[in-house]
């Protein structure tokens, strides 16, 4: 009799897809509850998503049982990668950086209204009342909690806002895909990006499980996880002895003048990042680190000249040298070389989609597909439909037309720019604190030229704009990019993504309703912080006014030119070190936690690349999937043990 085998690897069947919705608003409690809940870890600020990874790791090990006790009923290894797709590009939505914010923003006008800022003056009355939550109860409920979201009378004042604002989010996230779509065949095929992030996932779904069987993985995971074992016993009995590989700052140690200019720079050991950092080209874990170090002597410098500066890493425009500005230019830089080099792409695209008598017009559009041509033109239309859309949307809210569409347009070049960092370069981090398109605007406008209704509008998406950690964009093309190595049907990943991302905004609402009526927003973390920036920028608006930012447009132009300069320098030289993405994320406030770890994982790797070669540098990149995943299995195990006998946990990642 013949020996029945698993499913081929292509086969993307429904129950792969039914089994993603479930896990889908599972992993969006369990984002919530980790990051603001019991504060046992926040997965959806790196790259890559530890609560999702730890997923993957149990399927594929059910699955390898499955295989041996029942192969027809044992999900393939596209279908495993596709629940993990789905759960990393929903879990975000849940995350610090969107709805842990936006949530809030819906509320936090009338819930911290007092005489000593005139909220209810110069803010609620210009609040449309579709808009937020002002119901005293409803607001009083969510932010003490001890009751319950599942009773007609609390949900109802929620119902109206909560669909309206779930569909505007959906289709900016929409916007996205269609982007990704368009773009994908380009960064695939012609670029062929590297797209480090999911190796790992690559190699821990490898039929052969040839990770497993390397001992230069185990020893490493054994150290990551043996270094989260004892910190986590070390919590709960704190006479054993514990090894603190979290931010330690610096600046203590630094006489104070001139380095004191500095403020906080700390320095980590996160075996995890170690591990990201070998997958990285040389080049850029290199730029990271250096230009980070860079930025920072531009303050020292600028403090021997007499200047008064910052890094700039808050809400409030910068100050010389305008670090936050020269990243935004960074990537304004890199999405402008990314359409240049996709021109030729993106002009077939536009010929094969709106080609006359139906004729293709270009040897390139004639190779696309008759399916990817509907994709096209699917995604195409997606984009236009969807910013007038947004556009529409933010009128209600009072904005000016021209202002919203300058908002998203620029939403989408920076989400844009993060995407093609992840796939072609896949660093730990990238944040974008407070460097959104607001931050744009607001130096080439300045704020005494919105209106009330302008800064409303701003104030209501700064909830999804704070930072850009948690993006979905980036995994969703990583899902793609996975769907094309696999031979799968991509129609039916983009179905998966498409309903992940409608039911992670939906579930991410519900999340944060669930445990803000039973636990309180006033006993939940970051969020109650996090509620108040957007409208106590806006009262700063009001209250001290600004005009066009000479300072600020001007570390823009720099930080764009400056990128520019060293991508023409790397056209020309091909050993050239610097690359301007290293140089743009290095303007972020995370790549502070990370600059250490990501120089000792570029260490690791320059040497072992030059006394072992190309051999040595793939027999050491287990080690480096053992110390990511170690560390990823405790962070993930700590989480459940808090959810579950509400004690303090070993928190490993960020302080």
């Amino acid at each position: 009799m013949e020996k029945v085998g698993p499913p081929p690897p292509s086969l993307f069947r429904p129950r792969a897809l039914v089994l993603g919705l479930i896990a889908v608003p599972l992993g969006c409690l369990w984002t919530v509850g980790a990051e603001q809940v019991y504060g046992s870890g926040d997965p959806t600020t790196i790259s890559i998503f530890f609560h999702a990874v730890f997923i993957l790791l149990v399927l594929g090990l059910l699955n390898r049982l499955l295989t041996s006790v029942a192969p027809r009923l044992a999900l393939s290894r596209l279908e495993l990668l596709a629940v993990y797709a789905m759960i990393a590009s929903s879990a975000g939505l849940a995350g610090y950086d969107f709805m842990g914010v936006f949530i809030g923003h819906l509320t936090a006008p009338y819930r911290y209204a007092i005489p000593a800022n005139n909220w209810d003056q110069i803010i609620q009355p210009y609040i449309p009342a579709w808009a937020g939550v002002s119901d005293p109860e409803a607001v009083r409920l969510f932010y003490e909690g001890h009751s319950s979201i599942y009773h007609w009378a609390h949900i109802v004042p929620w119902i109206k806002p909560l669909l309206l604002w779930a569909g505007f989010l959906i289709t900016t996230q929409l916007l996205c895909l269609a982007a990704n779509l368009i773009l994908r065949r380009q960064w695939t095929d012609h670029e062929k990006l590297s797209f480090p992030i999911i190796q790992l996932p690559l190699a821990m779904t490898d039929p052969a499980g040839e990770i497993f069987r390397s001992r230069a993985f185990w020893v490493a995971f054994a150290l990551a996880a043996g270094l989260n074992i004892l910190n986590g016993l070390h919590v709960w009995h704190p006479i054993l002895p514990t090894i603190n590989l979290k931010v330690h700052d610096l600046t203590p140690f630094l006489p104070s003048y001139p380095w004191g200019v500095m403020s906080f720079t700390p320095a980590s050991g996160y075996p995890f990042v170690i591990g990201l950092a070998y997958l990285l080209p040389t080049d850029l874990s290199f730029s990271c680190w250096f230009f980070y170090l860079a930025f920072k002597a531009q303050l020292v410098i600028g403090a021997l000249f007499g200047w008064q500066g910052g890094m700039g890493w808050d809400v409030s425009t910068g100050s010389l040298p305008y670090v936050v500005e020269q990243g935004i230019g960074g990537y304004f830089a890199i999405v402008g070389f990314a359409l240049w080099s996709a021109r030729g792409h993106l002009r077939a695209v536009w010929r094969a989609v709106f080609h006359e008598h139906g004729v293709p017009s270009s040897a390139e559009s004639r190779a696309f597909g008759v399916g990817e041509v509907a994709q096209y033109r699917v995604a195409i239309w997606t984009l236009i439909l969807g910013h007038i859309v947004l556009i529409l949307f933010a009128s209600q809210l009072g904005m000016n037309a021209l202002l919203a569409a300058a908002f998203f347009a620029m939403y989408l070049v920076l989400a844009t720019a993060i995407t093609k960092i992840r796939a072609e370069l896949g660093p730990p981090v990238h944040d974008l604190h407070f460097a959104g398109p607001d931050r744009v605007l607001l130096a080439l406008l300045g704020s005494r030229n919105f209106s009330n209704g302008d800064m409303i509008g701003l104030s209501f998406l700064f909830g999804y704009n704070r930072a850009y950690r948690g993006l979905p964009m980036p995994n969703q093309l990583e899902a793609l990019k996975v769907t094309e190595l696999l031979r799968g049907p991509m129609p039916t990943m983009i179905g998966a993504l498409i309903a992940a991302t409608i039911l992670g905004v939906l579930a991410s609402e519900w999340a944060f309703l669930h445990y803000g009526y039973s636990v309180g927003i006033e006993q939940m973390g970051e969020v109650k912080r996090l509620s108040k920036q957007g409208w106590q920028r806006m009262e700063a608006w009001v209250v001290n006014p600004w005009d066009f930012h000479w300072g600020a447009v001007c570390g823009m132009l720099v930080g764009a030119a400056f990128a520019c300069m060293l991508q023409l320098l790397r056209f020309r030289f091909m050993w050239f070190p610097f690359h301007p993405i290293g140089y743009s994320i290095a303007a972020n406030w995370a790549m502070n936690t990370v600059w250490m770890p990501i120089l000792i994982g570029w260490t690791w790797k320059t040497m072992g690349m030059r006394y072992g070669g190309h051999k040595l540098y793939r027999e050491m990149l287990p080690a480096a999937f053992g110390l990511i995943l170690g560390e990823f299995l405790l962070a993930s195990l700590y989480t459940i043990i808090a959810a579950i006998w509400h004690v303090p946990v070993y928190r490993f990642w960020i302080f």
